[in-house]
């Protein structure tokens, strides 16, 4: 009996942790937006490397589990989404994504669809924050 009051407690810790998430207004809530200035120092630096630029500017950050994607402008052309499955420190970026997305239905689940095909193993949630984002909350 113990035991199964133990399964109970943690299903029920379990199902109030995600719920927030399940709930969120945007396919963005779940995902972290958090970007320190630390964060864009380093990752400019990195990332310049990657790119083969003199100078980046790291603009936002969307992170879920290990993924992160990180758009940036690299001064050489369009901004840029990277795409990295782990670390952006430790790590090349595995795709990128530039240029203007159209604010409908179709354009979103295309562009989802090309995350993750591209990004292969994006969390879903990550891909579909991306893709939303792109077509219904980016400025241009």
């Amino acid at each position: 009996m113990r035991k199964l009051a133990q399964g109970v407690m943690l299903l029920f810790a379990i199902g109030f942790a995600i719920r927030p998430c399940a709930s969120s207004a945007s396919p963005c809530g779940c995902v972290d937006r958090a970007l320190t200035e630390k964060n864009k120092a380093e990752w400019a630096t990195a990332v310049a490397k990657q790119l083969h630029a003199q100078k980046v500017d790291v603009l936002q950050s969307f992170r879920f589990g290990d993924w992160r994607i990180i758009y940036v402008d690299s001064h050489l052309g369009d901004e840029a989404f990277l795409f990295f499955s782990h670390d952006p420190l430790r790590s090349h970026y595995v795709t990128l994504w530039s240029g203007a997305a159209v604010r409908n239905e179709n354009e979103e689940r295309s562009i989802k669809a090309w995350t993750l095909k591209n990004a292969p193993g994006i969390p879903e949630k990550l891909a579909g924050c991306f893709a939303w984002y792109v077509t219904n909350a980016r400025t241009m």
